[in-house]
């Protein structure tokens, strides 16, 4: 009987292990993920265009921090 429990708690370890790696997989990505999302923001302020007047970059802040936010959710990450 000591055999059986002993394998069951064993195999259940060995899910749940497997089942916790690829989350701490997904852990080590996300700096490279909000690199390329920074890098995508930061592409479509420098597309908005350029200008004097101060409403024009906050503009371009705007269109920066939506892509930003898109390219988050769409990795599932918080911006």
């Amino acid at each position: 009987m000591l055999n059986a429990k002993f394998l069951f708690g064993l195999a259940l370890f060995i899910s749940l292990f497997s089942l916790a790696m690829p989350a701490e997989a997904q852990k080590r990505d996300v700096n490279a993920i909000r690199a390329e999302c920074f890098r995508q923001a930061n592409a479509a302020a420098a597309g908005a265009g350029f200008g004097a007047a101060a409403s024009n970059t906050g503009d371009r802040n705007a269109m920066g921090y939506s892509a930003y936010r898109a390219c988050a959710q769409k990795n599932g990450i918080r911006p």
